[in-house]
C-alpha cells in the first residue's frame, strides 16, 4: 500500500436471506446473522484491503479469534430478502480490533441489524495474543472509522446509526 493510497472505510456488499437460514416464520434466524457478518467482513478484507486471513495466519502464525460480541435486532429480514452488509473497523489497538457490521435493507434506508465484534491478535503456536505488525498497525490506522470509541456504548451506537440512517433517507 502507498502511503497516498485511499483505503475505503466503510466496505458494502449484498447478500440475500437464504431460505435454509431462516426460521419457521421466514426470518432469517438469530445465529445466521453472525455468519452473514463475518462472511460480509472477510469477503471485504479481500476485495477492498487485499487481505486474506487464511494466507496470513498461514505465513504470521498468528489470527484473530472473537473475543466479544453484541447485536442488535431491530428489523426482521425475510426469505429471500436482498440486505447491504456494510463493515467498518471502529477501534484497533496493538493486538485487538472492534469491527462494526451494518445489515440495511437492500436501499440502505433502514438499519435491520448492528453488530459490534471484538477480536484479539493471537498466535497459533501458543494460543496467546501477538502485537500487530507494523504493516498491520499501517493498514488499521488507514481504514479506522472512528477516532472516538466507547466500548460500553453499543446501545448509544445502535441509536447514533439509526437517526444517520433515517437522516439521510429524508434527504
Amino acid at each position: 500500500m502507498s502511503p497516498e493510497q485511499t483505503l475505503l472505510k466503510e466496505p458494502e456488499s449484498e447478500v440475500v436471506a437464504r431460505f435454509q437460514d431462516c426460521d419457521p416464520f421466514g426470518h432469517l434466524n438469530n445465529a445466521r446473522y453472525m455468519d452473514y457478518f463475518i462472511n460480509a467482513r472477510e469477503d471485504h478484507l479481500i476485495q477492498f484491503y487485499n487481505l486474506n486471513i487464511y494466507e496470513h495466519a498461514e505465513q504470521a502464525k498468528a489470527a484473530w479469534v472473537i473475543s466479544k460480541t453484541q447485536i442488535a435486532y431491530l428489523r426482521p429480514v425475510l426469505v429471500m430478502e436482498k440486505v447491504r452488509i456494510r463493515t467498518r473497523v471502529m477501534h484497533y489497538s496493538e493486538n485487538g480490533i472492534v469491527v462494526e457490521g451494518l445489515m440495511l435493507d437492500s436501499e440502505g434506508t433502514r438499519l435491520k441489524s448492528m453488530l459490534w465484534v471484538e477480536f484479539a491478535y493471537v498466535s497459533l503456536a501458543s494460543g496467546r495474543p501477538m502485537k500487530h505488525t507494523p504493516e498491520l498497525m499501517d493498514l488499521l490506522r488507514n481504514v479506522v472509522f472512528s477516532d472516538s470509541f466507547n466500548p460500553d456504548g453499543f446501545n448509544q451506537r445502535v441509536d447514533v446509526v439509526r437517526a444517520e440512517i433515517n437522516r439521510n433517507k429524508s434527504l
